[in-house]
């Protein structure tokens, strides 16, 4: 296995199932030197397929991120409209099945109440944070520790637009933009599935674009509920190359980011040679936001000499936004041996009988 070689390299991203929006990039990882505050927009009790499509059109016009909690019984109603807010590119979160006051809940009902939205949710194909926002802001012991017990974070806000009670869209915007406080990690409460929501969401643009010039840096929600990103593991597995074909690299998010990440995939030779048996490898694969995977195909040499089976290495480095957990990933190029030319039948020979003796006496 030792030619040149002349294929090219292709990387093929994968999304972790169907789109149904073209996915847009969030915002990339604030630096918090650079802001005059983190402002992280929310938005509960959709999916409405109307209101949070608009919504979605604007954040992704405007490359702002945002966290969607969600209300089991409309996800069960409309997955196709929830499926869109993740594949956009943001975080999902849970919001109760059916917006009940859990201060009225017991132990056991709240327990239920999250069990049935997560269930929702991961059926519409959604990739669910460990987040959770309850109905009102209200909260009673048993509803404390049922939320904790099941391994929830609670969130609350530190502005709230009060959309669902009164105001036109200015309004609104102004009570978000009074809301925030420099130097703070600031979470807007706002609704994408009340009736009053698509007045709310046209107040987005203004408070994105105010904010931005008053300094803001705009993020997503972390995994303990605070202004910041997720920080999801990248994995590399490997599919087995053969000389003439190729190997195929997958590396798989084990949750959504919220934002575009990457990680440099390199080549290491071992037994197959870089440069040789595959082509030199150093390259940045992104993965986009609202994507889980991403594919790399590595083209494999193939010569006419029969080998056993030989490995090089996949090593990951430089991770943005991701956290590698193995570095390496041995792959196995397999030897194809060259076909053989079909065997020529044989030339056949008749070979003369027995000679034919006459018969003596007969003997008795």
């Amino acid at each position: 296995m030792h030619r040149p070689v002349r294929a090219l390299l292709t990387v093929l991203f994968l999304v972790a199932s169907v789109a149904i929006a073209a996915p847009a990039p969030a915002a990339p990882l604030p630096r918090a030197k650079g802001c005059k505050g983190l402002v992280a927009l929310t938005f509960d009790d959709g999916p409405a397929r109307g209101t949070t499509h608009r919504l979605l059109q604007i954040l992704q016009k405007k490359r702002v991120p945002a966290t969607f909690f969600m209300v089991g019984q409309r996800v069960a109603a409309d997955p196709r409209a929830a499926r869109e807010v993740e594949r956009a590119g943001f975080l999902t979160a849970n919001h109760s099945w059916d917006h009940r006051d859990m201060r009225t809940q017991s132990y056991r009902e709240v327990r239920q109440s999250l069990r049935a939205t997560r269930r929702a949710m991961k059926r519409a194909g959604l990739h669910p944070t460990d987040l959770m926002r309850p109905p009102y802001g209200a909260l009673a012991p048993p509803a404390r520790r049922a939320i904790r017990d099941a391994g929830y974070v609670p969130v609350m806000w530190s502005a709230d637009s009060l959309d669902w009670k009164s105001g036109d869209a200015d309004q609104i915007a102004r009570r978000i933009l009074g809301g925030l406080r420099p130097g703070k990690r600031n979470i807007v409460l706002q609704h994408d599935g009340v009736n009053r929501s698509p007045i709310s969401v046209a107040a987005v643009s203004q408070v994105i674009r105010v904010a931005k010039r008053r300094g803001y840096c705009f993020t997503a929600l972390d995994e303990r509920g605070r202004p910041g990103f997720p920080t999801p593991t990248v994995t590399a597995t490997a599919k087995d190359g053969t000389e003439g074909g190729e190997a195929v690299v997958t590396l798989r998010l084990d949750k959504p980011a919220g934002r575009d990440t990457a990680v440099v995939v390199e080549a290491l030779s071992g037994t197959a040679t870089v440069g040789a048996d595959l082509p030199p490898l150093h390259l940045r694969v992104e993965i986009p936001a609202g994507r889980l995977k991403a594919k790399v195909r590595i083209p494999i040499t193939a010569d006419a000499v029969a080998e056993p089976t030989e490995h090089f290495t996949l090593r990951l480095r430089h991770p943005e936004g991701l956290r590698i957990v193995q570095e390496t990933t041995q792959v196995a190029v397999l030897d194809v041996p060259p076909p053989t030319a079909p065997a020529a039948p044989a030339t056949r020979t008749d070979l003369p009988g027995p000679p034919f003796l006459a018969l003596g006496p007969k003997y008795s």
